[in-house]
């Protein structure tokens, strides 16, 4: 092979020591040089980084048909399909000559890059399970350009698929060819690959869609491809969240410890998220009281109570368009939640209220006007409902009760309704305006304590970018 590559060498600087061009310089170059250069190719192809062999090979077919050959050469596919101009059908007779083979021609337009992508992708589906490499190098631009687009979208569904180009270490540009011997055949990386471009955006979309076990998994392939500690970050973000919404507050918190380990790390200070330190840190704490919270079983504590009731209200925020039944459950919890502090602020438990007569009364006359009803005919059971724990909590002065009886009557058929909401006890569905009422009556309260206690519990997910 090495005596192969010195007749070629000697070849090409006989050629050029004719110093011929234009046509007299092209034919010398196939009588003498060409023919060497492919005894080369058929016997050792130069493919980079190493040779592959595929079953199918897609060529574009330009006015230099050399390229398309030793691409087809290089690939060694069982069939070899060829996009053709109405220009450079004449070259399919070379091509098929110096391949010793036939080719399946495929006529389409210089600049159709439609056509071209339509074509690919149908000579892609019908061979299913194969290795298929798409080549770019001849051609007009366009045709490049549309196969390269093409190539390596479809290796997002076909990852075996690659891109190959013919490339040179030196280009002559008297005789306007590759210097023979410099000519190599180059299975390209998909950038996006590479890089993670195109997953990073597609990771961002699903997390502000809140798909965040999606996106988390999307960033954890990005940091195993590329190698980019950045995206260990994003991936804790994601998973903290996650955690967060699905009510894990242990795992959520873990997330939260590690995230913020990451960025005190001198390599992350300048990473996206370092932005929102600040906020991960509060959240990091929020998510600290939760957990404190649920382990004292002690509802008096307002932080825990505050992020734990902020928490529920947002979950029925992000379902309160797609899927108001559970928009619904989640608001009544909130409420139910921010009664139950209040109630334990005074020392007193819904479930085991302890009323006195005086309290019973009271409550009775309350309930009466935002009922519409007798006070006689009221009946207090052992446990509070939410409308009776309104009524318990106006009766012993708590500020954050502060609606008017009108107000009440508007609010006492949705506070009514909690056991008969579907996902409780019930067979109701919540329609749209007294979701609205429900999530209104919520947040009143919660503002009101919010107000009382200075805290700014904050649980939307931070951006990203």
């Amino acid at each position: 092979m090495e005596d192969l590559k010195q007749k070629l060498q000697q070849a090409w600087q006989n050629l050029k020591t004719q110093e011929l061009e234009g046509a007299k310089a092209q034919e010398l170059y196939h009588q003498t040089v060409w023919p060497l250069l492919l005894e080369l190719w058929r016997n050792e192809p130069q493919v980079y980084p190493l040779r592959e062999t595929f079953d199918v090979s897609i060529h574009t077919l330009g006015t230099s048909p050399e390229a398309t050959t030793l691409a087809a050469l290089g690939l060694g596919a069982g069939e070899v399909y060829v996009l053709h101009t109405p220009e450079s059908r004449r070259y399919l007779e070379q091509l098929q000559r110096d391949l010793g083979r036939s080719v399946y021609p495929i006529e389409i337009g210089k600049s159709d890059v439609t056509r071209l992508y339509q074509v690919v992708g149908e000579q892609v589906r019908k061979h299913p399970g194969k290795k298929i490499a798409l080549d770019l190098t001849s051609g007009t631009k366009a045709m490049s350009a549309g196969m390269a687009a093409a190539g390596y979208f479809l290796q997002r569904v076909y990852p075996s698929l690659r891109v190959a180009y013919v490339d040179n270490d030196n280009f002559d540009t008297t005789l306007r060819k590759p210097v023979a011997g410099t000519e190599r055949l180059i299975l390209l990386p998909n950038p996006h690959e590479v890089l993670g471009d195109l997953d990073e955006h597609l990771a961002q979309e699903l997390y502000k869609a809140r798909e965040f076990g999606k996106a988390a998994d999307r960033f954890n392939a990005l940091k195993q491809k590329t190698g980019q500690g950045g995206f260990d970050l994003y991936a804790a973000a994601c998973e903290m969240y996650q955690r967060w919404y699905a009510l894990d507050f242990e795992g959520a918190l873990s997330n939260a410890q590690r995230l913020l380990a990451f960025l005190t790390q001198d390599a992350y200070r300048n990473h996206s998220l370092a932005r929102h330190a600040g906020r991960l840190k509060e959240q990091k704490e929020g998510l600290e009281a939760i957990g404190a919270l649920l382990e004292s079983q002690s509802l008096s504590d307002p932080k825990g109570a505050l992020w734990l009731t902020a928490t529920l209200i947002q979950l029925g925020d992000e379902r309160r368009e797609r899927q108001p039944v559970l928009a619904a459950l989640y608001y009544y919890r909130s409420l139910e939640l921010i009664l139950q502090h209040r109630l334990a602020r005074r020392g007193r438990d819904a479930d085991s209220p302890d009323l006195s007569e005086v309290e019973q009364q009271a409550m009775r006359q309350y309930l009466a006007r935002w009922l519409g009803e007798q006070p006689e005919n009221i009946r207090i059971s052992g446990k509070l409902g939410l409308l009776e724990a309104v009524a318990l909590l106006r009766h012993l002065g708590d500020s954050s009760i502060g609606f008017s009886d009108s107000d009440m009557r508007g609010y006492q058929g949705v506070l009514k309704g909690r056991n008969k909401s579907l996902l409780i006890h019930g067979l109701q569905v919540s329609k749209k305006g007294e979701l609205e009422k429900l999530r209104e009556f919520s947040r009143k309260l919660y503002q009101k304590a919010r107000e009382e206690t200075g805290l700014n519990p904050a649980v939307e997910p931070v951006s990203l970018s």
